[in-house]
């Protein structure tokens, strides 16, 4: 009908573009509320917010968000990804409406919780989404144009903010909510409108439909990712919400669940929401102009953010999620530490340290926007089984808003009392989290997702454990692991270098003294 045809791969990036505009909301009003609340059409409405105040206002969304995130997967289960994506957006669509013609702080407040449950529904089931109908090559790009969407919103969202400041109406602060609010209607529209999910369709025995969808999504000609498309969720029929929350912790799973959520809370913990809700107010804590240059250094912010995401489309897939997450911790947290030790020195209030402290926050951005961001929601889906990925999905999605919710809402009273005190505390958290992904998490890249879940399901306790912990009942089971499948039983596909990569040096020592003994 258009004079020419897409190809699979062209559809399926079509596809996570639609249901991306859900990243584009949660991104809009990350990158807008701080900006809203130092505006002075807003203080001259409801007046100069307290710091504890401030906090309340931008965090609020949050405690909704992560009620309805943890639930997501399991209304997802039931009513399918993209009708729960299409419902989430319909809410959240109506709470940017009250916002935008709040009167009272209260009645914005109120706005805020309502946009906030719609936002738990579609954030909570996206990533799942995105990661069951993209084909393994690809997926790690599917992802990232998620992370693009946030990334390009919160930068249009602190420009957009740049332009209304001086509109001498409420319109300066109500805009960026009206704005949200018409995005919000269009993901309602288009969102039916994608295919189902095909891992869902097998969940609900409707494995007709699911040839059809991979016939679009796959095309004719890869019979691999087709045959494990299919073979997963194969008589898997998805029970209540209480049997769907305890099956992602029960054994051979917990371990999986228990690693993405942690992940998505030291996520939030490194502190990016903590820069990207209070940019002006960092920027201007570090000498800049109150007004018109802090909201313009928010916008090169987001900007910084929205090219090293581009950047990671061409590199994310071949460098990997392990390295990625490691690297990018301990650059995240030296970028952290220097700015701490900057302002408990004094030498940020030097006409040189500003620039500094400036600088070293553009890098902060950079180094998470290039690492953490690009791997923690695509790692904690991928390694879930088929049969939890939802729930469990939701679930890290939840505790992720409720860490979230935390930084936010005590950010302003933190900064108030201790010009360092935050840099150092989130510093702290992202050293520790890195080193724990060092011991823990295995490498997915360019593994289907039914090759990685068997990848867990050969580790004792589906996580990688450090040797310190492992007894020699432990160690036997490891070289009995490596024995056979090394000799004959390598996953489908799998050469003898990618079963070797599986392996840390940790556990390869472990075995080696074990037999050794």
């Amino acid at each position: 009908m258009l004079g020419f045809e897409i190809t699979p791969t062209q559809r399926v990036i079509a596809v996570t573009c639609v249901m991306s505009l859900g990243a584009g909301l949660f991104g809009a009003d990350t990158g807008s509320i701080g900006s809203i609340t130092t505006m002075p059409k807003f203080e001259e409405q409801f007046g100069v917010l307290t710091p504890l105040l401030q906090g309340i206002v931008v965090a609020i969304i949050l405690v909704p968000s992560a009620v309805t995130g943890i639930m997501a997967g399991s209304v997802s289960d039931k009513l399918s990804r993209k009708r729960t994506i299409s419902l989430g957006a319909f809410i959240f669509a109506i709470g940017s409406a009250i916002s935008a013609g709040s009167p009272t702080l209260a009645c914005l407040l109120v706005g805020r919780c309502v946009a906030g449950t719609g936002e738990g529904l579609f954030l909570g089931c996206t990533g799942v989404y995105l990661c069951e109908i993209s084909p393994k090559h690809i997926r790690g790009k599917c992802m990232l144009i998620f992370q693009l969407f946030t990334t390009g919103a919160i930068a249009a969202a602190f420009f957009i903010c740049y332009g209304t400041v001086n509109i001498y109406t409420s319109l300066s602060w109500r805009f960026p909510f009206a704005l949200q609010t018409l995005t919000a209607l269009i993901l309602t529209v288009l969102a039916p409108m994608m295919p189902y999910s095909p891992r869902w369709l097998m969940s609900k025995g409707r494995r007709d439909e699911a040839e059809k969808v991979l016939d679009l999504l796959l095309g004719t000609n890869d019979p691999a990712d087709r045959k494990e498309l299919l073979a997963t969720g194969a008589g898997v029929i998805v029970g209540s919400k209480r049997a769907a929350f305890l099956e992602i912790w029960s054994k051979g799973v917990r371990g999986r669940t228990a690693l993405g959520a942690f992940l998505n809370v030291f996520q939030q913990l490194a502190g990016i929401d903590f820069v990207l809700f209070f940019a002006p107010l960092l920027f201007s804590q570090a000498g800049l102009d109150a007004q018109t240059s802090s909201f313009l250094a928010s916008g090169v912010t987001g900007l910084v953010l929205t090219a090293m995401t581009i950047c990671g489309y061409f590199y994310i897939d071949r460098i990997g999620r392990r390295p990625l997450f490691i690297g990018g911790g301990i650059a995240v947290s030296c970028t952290l530490y220097v700015i701490g030790a900057m302002y408990a020195s004094g030498a940020a209030h030097t006409s040189v340290g500003k620039w500094v402290v400036i600088a070293f926050i553009e890098l902060f951005a950079l180094a998470f926007s290039g690492s953490w961001s690009m791997t923690v929601r695509l790692y904690s889906s991928e390694i879930q089984p088929s049969r939890t990925r939802a729930a469990a999905t939701g679930f890290g999605q939840g505790v992720n808003q409720l860490a979230n919710f935390i930084v936010a809402l005590t950010a302003p009273e933190f900064l108030a009392r201790s010009a360092y005190g935050p840099y150092f505390l989130y510093g702290a958290f992202t050293t520790f989290a890195t080193f724990v992904a060092y011991i823990y998490m295995f490498e997915t890249k360019g593994h289907s997702l039914e090759t990685i879940d068997k990848t867990f399901e050969d580790s004792p306790y589906a996580i990688k454990w450090p040797a310190i912990f492992r007894t020699g009942q432990h160690a036997n089971e490891l070289r009995a692991r490596k024995n056979s499948r090394s000799n004959s039983q390598q996953l489908p596909g799998e050469t003898r270098e990618e079963f070797r990569a599986h392996l840390s040096e940790i556990e390869l020592k472990a075995i080696q003294e074990e037999m050794s003994n």
